[in-house]
């Protein structure tokens, strides 16, 4: 069901792109899982389809969808395989930056190449000020400014310690401080080419969920051109800009993919709780499990208008502050913890057994409790936005 009333446009996406992630994705989500392997063919049908051009303009090429439409994409995708969401959302974000605020040299370099299904991107998450010591919360932008030389900035050892998609982007949006540059403030973006420094991965990913999404950490070395720097033509204008669009598209497409961990998971228990065994009875005769089955549709439902509002407050530019985005972003993510987690105790042996895949969604889910923005720390910049002279702030 969707209850926030979708256009004739929204709904035709919803359905196209639960057809493909139905027939290209679904079949390898367990493979991934199993093997920690990068969905690397689930992303290959979503590049084949246009959709790594979502986000961007029509006027570059792009398919132009907005916040609402991006929130049903990637639900759908997460429906059958969390990971390859993953990763997906995490170049919907990083496309997001590129697409609007890029330099006219950038729109050639970058953009219309997005539009066009040339180029897969990634975000590389940051380092925590935990290990000086100072502050327990990850941060996006390292203390230490990049140096200027002639040509650029230089990358020594950079160090990014969350990358999806990490070894298989071609470009890396990071944010940084540059030399000269501002020292407080929203940091600043830089467009990494994996083709034109030398870069390596950390490790393995082995994950306890999201097993196929190849989150490990990324070293980076050489010197990045100046005209990579995303916004020089904005700079008055670059934080607006990150408020306008940045922000919503990251934590709305966490609460979406989440959102559709708990779905897909629900989807499926509907068909086998109602499936009867030998004795003509089903699992969902027991007035226990139909009670806890009847609870999670109405916590589905109720996350999934919260996150559709919160997009459509977006599109429609009446969100005053982050706060509606963050507040869709928890509920998605707690939802899809407590859905799976009774899932798993409604079917018992055969799930604990992993004969059916709900045990894989239960441990995906447990990510969007410190994924991204931690549940935490999101909680804290809530409290924030209700009593902004808390003594906390």
């Amino acid at each position: 069901m969707n209850y926030f009333s979708l256009t004739h446009e929204q709904q035709e996406w919803k359905d196209d792109v639960a057809a493909l992630a139905e027939k290209e994705i679904a079949p390898r989500a367990e493979e991934y899982d199993r093997l920690a392997k990068f969905p690397q063919e689930s992303l290959d049908a979503l590049r084949d389809a246009g959709l790594l051009g979502l986000r961007v303009s029509k006027e570059h090429g792009g398919l132009g969808a907005d916040f609402l439409t991006t929130c049903l994409v990637v639900e759908e995708i997460a429906k059958k395989c969390p990971s390859t969401a993953m990763c997906y959302k995490m170049h919907l974000e990083s496309v997001e930056a590129v697409s609007r605020i890029p330099t006219a040299l950038q729109v050639e370099k970058f953009v219309k190449p997005l539009a066009q299904k040339k180029i897969f991107a990634a975000a590389p998450g940051g380092e925590s000020r935990g290990q000086s010591g100072t502050d327990w919360r990850p941060i996006s932008a390292p203390e230490t400014p990049l140096k200027i030389v002639d040509g650029g900035f230089v990358l020594n050892n950079l160090r990014k310690s969350y990358v999806t998609s990490a070894g298989h982007a071609d470009l890396y949006l990071t944010f940084c401080r540059v030399e000269g540059g501002r020292t407080e403030g929203p940091p600043d973006l830089l467009i990494i080419e994996a083709d034109k420094i030398e870069w390596q991965t950390v490790g393995e990913w082995d994950g306890l969920g999201m097993r196929g999404n190849s989150s490990t950490p990324m070293i980076f070395n050489g010197v990045v051109p100046q005209e990579n720097l995303l916004g020089l033509e904005l700079e008055g204008e670059k934080e607006p800009v990150m408020q306008k669009y940045m922000s919503p598209v990251l934590i709305l497409t966490y609460g979406a993919a989440y959102l559709g961990i708990a779905s897909g998971a629900f989807e499926l228990a509907c068909i086998e709780g109602d499936k009867r065994f030998v004795s003509g009875s089903r699992r969902f005769d027991n007035p226990i499990n139909k009670r806890r089955i009847s609870e999670m549709s109405a916590q589905i439902e109720s996350a999934r208008a919260f996150l559709h509002t919160a997009a459509s407050m977006a599109d429609e530019g009446r969100a005053e502050s982050l706060l509606p985005y963050i507040q869709a972003k928890v509920i998605c993510s707690e939802v899809a913890v407590r859905v799976t987690q009774d899932l798993m105790t409604i079917f018992g042996g055969t799930a604990y057994a992993r004969q059916l895949p709900f045990e894989r969604y239960f441990r995906d889910a447990r990510a969007g409790l410190i994924m991204g923005m931690a549940n935490d720390q999101a909680y804290e910049i809530i409290g924030d936005h209700l009593f902004p002279d808390a003594a906390y702030k």
